[in-house]
This record gives structure tokens, C-alpha cells and sequence, in this order.
């Protein structure tokens, strides 16, 4: 009996699949060398490098803008990884893949350096409470839906762990930016995060939920951008 061939564009189709999935999400691997190589970096000059970046970062790692992260106080691993990648491009951004290009791994390094020195961001004054079900996902997680515990990799209330390598710290970040990246994660428009880690956890979460999760860590409240959920898996 003959075999049929496949038309050529689904070949091709497979091909191109395939080599989409074996993409690495990071180039950045945390061997002890790398850790210790971010963990050495110069802040006096991330410092000087940070004259560049302070028309959108402020001098001092804090800003007003809504959508822009505080930087100050940031975990150095975190920041490294960030920027490493917006350089590799397996995080995608035109502002700052521009921004990365004359860096060194050696100023990257003194760059994340600079911001992990710096007191993080003031917690505003009233602090918005999330409701119950929300406070359950971050401190609990839900089993049902193989959902993690928030904290367990950004610490108590995402104040950070050092344990946790290249995990952001998330307390007082805004609202804007915490539900911006929780929606880009679940629609897998940002695709950078380790063993799909973070896509895996949000491709579950509603609106409601990322709104909630934004409010917790942000101590804040809004409306979460309108960007679609990704796509449920065919059948």
C-alpha cells in the first residue's frame, strides 16, 4: 500500500510550529557563576549608567508614570534577566530593546546593582484591600487549577526572595504595570518567563482576578487593560 504524502504547507506548518516551541523563553541560565557575577555588580557605576535611563526610570528608580515599574529596591537578578532579555529580544519592547544595545553584561550587572541599593518605593498611605478570594490566590494558591501561591515565589505580600532567582519583588509596584504584565502573560504576549511558568499561571486568571492580585500588590485600585485572554486550547 502507498503512502499518502502530506501536502507540503502543512509540512512546512509542523516545521514551523516545532521550531517556535523550542524557542528558549530566556538565554539567561542561573549558574552560580552568573549569580555571582550579577551579585558583584558595581552600583556607584549603574549609578553613572543610570543618566540614560532617568528620563523614564527618575533618577532615583521611582516614577509617576502608571505603566512604568519602580525600579528602586528591585531584586538585582530580576533586573539582570530583564535586560539581558530585552537585549536577546525574548522580551519584547522597541523603547527599551533600543535602550539595551550599547550595554554590557558587566553594565547590565552594575545597572541592576544601582537599583537593588536604592529604598524601594513608599506603600501608599491607605492601601486598598483585595477581596477573599483574591487573598487566597496569593497566599494560598488554588489546587483545583494548579494555581501556586503567589507569595511562595515573590515572598509575604511580594516584598521579594532572594531565594527565588530572577522573581521579581512586587510590593508597592502599579497597579497599571502588575495588571498590564498579568494580562500580557496570559495572552502570551510577553513569553519570557522560565518553564512558562508565569503563562501557565495566568492563562486561568480573570479580569476579576488580575485586577484583584494587582490591587494586593500595588495597594491600589483600577481597571486592568483591555486585552484578550489567550485563546482556549483546540479540541
Amino acid at each position: 500500500m502507498r503512502l499518502r504524502r502530506a501536502p507540503l504547507a502543512a509540512v512546512m506548518a509542523l516545521a514551523a510550529a516545532a521550531a517556535a516551541v523550542s524557542v528558549p523563553s530566556s538565554k539567561v541560565a542561573w549558574t552560580l557563576e552568573t549569580v555571582r557575577f550579577v551579585r558583584g555588580g558595581d552600583p556607584a557605576h549603574g549609578r553613572q549608567l543610570n543618566k540614560d535611563c532617568v528620563d523614564c526610570h527618575g533618577p532615583a528608580g521611582v516614577v509617576d508614570t502608571p505603566e512604568v515599574p519602580n525600579l528602586a529596591g528591585q531584586d538585582a537578578l530580576y533586573v539582570f534577566k530583564q535586560l539581558q532579555d530585552y537585549k536577546s529580544e525574548s522580551r519584547s519592547s522597541p523603547i527599551m530593546g533600543e535602550a539595551v544595545k550599547p550595554l554590557s553584561d558587566r553594565d547590565m550587572a552594575d545597572l541592576a546593582a544601582f537599583y537593588a541599593s536604592l529604598p524601594p518605593a513608599p506603600a501608599p498611605p491607605s492601601p486598598k484591600a483585595p477581596g477573599a478570594d483574591v487573598l487566597r490566590l496569593a497566599t494560598t494558591g488554588d489546587g483545583a487549577r494548579l494555581i501556586p501561591a503567589c507569595d511562595v515565589c515573590h515572598g509575604p505580600r511580594g516584598a521579594g526572595d532572594r531565594g527565588s532567582y530572577g522573581m521579581p519583588g512586587l510590593r508597592s509596584q502599579k497597579f497599571d504595570d502588575l495588571a498590564l504584565e498579568l494580562t500580557n502573560f496570559r495572552s502570551g504576549e510577553r513569553a519570557n518567563d522560565v518553564y512558562r511558568v508565569m503563562r501557565d499561571v495566568c492563562k486561568g486568571l480573570t479580569d476579576a482576578e488580575i485586577a484583584g492580585l494587582a490591587t494586593y500588590y500595588s495597594g491600589t485600585s483600577g481597571t486592568p487593560p483591555a486585552v484578550p485572554a489567550a485563546p482556549a486550547p483546540a479540541k
